[in-house]
């Protein structure tokens, strides 16, 4: 596949356009062309990811960003209740829930299984008056799948602890 039908593709604009793009080094056209190979790109284009990038539990995460993943979450906690009250509804809900899964085996948790784990966990949890319909259920799964990036849910995973006020 050449350039121009890979980014044509890619940003859903015509073949002149990719050629101004180029020509006037617009800063989005360095950055995929400087970090990312060709191949790359016709994988996503294909397969709708990257392999390479879909591997996160092989690389170590660097304390001083789960730090600032952990502080934004908890920034977002406090300005917008909405997001975590769906999740997270009371206070007292916080407490009790994450300390159990403080007591959850995490030896194989990584990136990668981390939401599927987390959504596995608050089905597991008997919450009658919270959640006591399949539909507020399906609210709550929803909310973690469009709220919360992997990386989120692994640190709250991982540091339970963090997130209890």
């Amino acid at each position: 596949m050449k350039d121009d039908e890979i980014y044509t593709q890619l940003f859903q604009f015509s073949r002149p356009t990719f050629f101004k793009w180029k020509r006037e080094k617009v800063p989005v056209m360095q950055l995929i062309s400087k970090y990312f190979l060709k191949e790359d790109l016709e994988e996503f284009l294909q397969k709708g990811f990257i392999s390479k990038f879909e591997k996160f539990e092989d690389y170590h995460l660097d304390p001083v960003f789960e730090d600032y993943v952990i502080n934004n979450l908890k920034r977002i906690n406090k300005l917008d209740r909405s997001i975590f009250n769906i999740i997270f509804p009371t206070p007292e809900f916080i407490t009790i829930h994450l300390k159990q899964l403080e007591e959850q085996d995490l030896n194989n948790l990584t990136v990668k299984n981390a939401k599927e784990r987390f959504k596995a966990f608050l089905l597991s949890v008997k919450l009658s008056k919270i959640w006591d319909t399949e539909a507020k259920r399906k609210t709550v799964i929803q909310a973690v799948d469009s709220h919360f990036s992997d990386i989120e849910i692994y640190l709250i995973m991982k540091y339970p602890e963090k997130f209890i006020s």
